[in-house]
């Protein structure tokens, strides 16, 4: 959701529209069995994904944790993905190291030529996940706000400067930190860092639970049929900054922090917490910081 108030560049976040630029970890897959090599290695059903639509998936460790997170795009002649900033090479390692003697499928890294841009709080009413063409830059709205653009360089450039002159800002990265703070969204450095658990982060929707095998699924599927989580997603703000990892909650209890950034005279940390302690308004301590739950996601 993109609708708490945050205050970036001054501005309200929900009152304004913003981008930003990822200009790597891009990766194309040419081949007939393109899509069902995806279909084996990610927590999706895509081996029957349509031709100029798109979908989030995971790909998970053994343990069933985070290694990337991945938004698919079917273009028809190639399927494209783009990365978590800096998780491409460990999923096309995997890619690579999965793909069989009897599939025709290549990989091809697109780091350096291509970029994705990416609006925010978008007023597009386009349905989610359909792939639009307009030249050589394929468009797609894919949920909560948010519209996905791809293409060569030069025609993102072009429509980086249209955006611009239109009033659309760029958003800088301590901003862009804040903001997925505030509206729980992970990042390339939190899963390289922390490798989450999908459940645990508020991404049950990358996972199909009824697709055939994938590595870590037993886990999943584990954490599914039990009905609960040891840890959730949360928003919290304290009175001073929170160490980054592993804290202990004075009484009893945990509390992982995947971020934690000043604001307003206060902090905003971005985390994983036991249900217990997840309701909004829940205070709990960590050292001599009084913490109070804004949102559980």
């Amino acid at each position: 959701m993109l609708t708490n108030h945050v205050d970036v560049a001054n501005h309200l976040v929900d009152n304004m529209t913003f981008y930003r630029v990822h200009n790597s970890d891009i990766s194309v897959l040419i081949g007939p069995d393109s899509l069902d090599l995806l279909h084996s290695v990610t927590t999706q059903s895509v081996n029957d994904l349509k031709e100029n639509s798109s979908i989030f998936a995971s790909i998970l460790n053994s343990n069933g944790r985070m290694i990337d997170r991945i938004l698919i795009w079917n273009l028809g002649d190639q399927i494209a993905i783009i990365h978590l900033d800096g998780c491409s090479d460990s999923t096309r390692i995997l890619l690579s190291k999965s793909v069989s003697w009897k599939q025709d499928v290549k990989i091809i890294p697109l780091d350096s030529g291509f970029s994705s841009l990416w609006v925010y709080d978008s007023l597009d009413s386009s349905e989610p996940f359909l792939v639009s063409i307009d030249d050589q830059v394929h468009s797609c709205y894919i949920n909560n706000g948010i519209y996905v653009h791809l293409g060569p360089n030069s025609e993102i450039n072009k429509l980086q400067s249209k955006m611009n002159a239109s009033g659309i800002s760029l958003i800088q990265n301590q901003d862009l930190r804040l903001f997925k703070i505030m509206n729980g969204q992970i990042d390339g450095e939190i899963v390289q860092t922390f490798n989450p658990i999908p459940l645990e982060v508020s991404l049950s929707d990358d996972i199909s639970f009824t697709k055939g095998c994938y590595t870590g699924q037993e886990i999943i599927a584990r954490m599914d049929a039990r009905g609960s989580l040891s840890r959730t997603l949360v928003t919290f703000s304290s009175n001073n900054e929170i160490s980054s990892g592993n804290n202990r909650i004075v009484g009893g209890g945990k509390l992982v922090s995947y971020d934690s950034m000043s604001l307003d005279n206060k902090w905003m940390n971005l985390g994983l917490i036991h249900p217990d302690f997840s309701d909004v308004g829940t205070e709990f301590v960590i050292d001599d910081s009084i913490c109070t739950i804004i949102t559980k996601w």
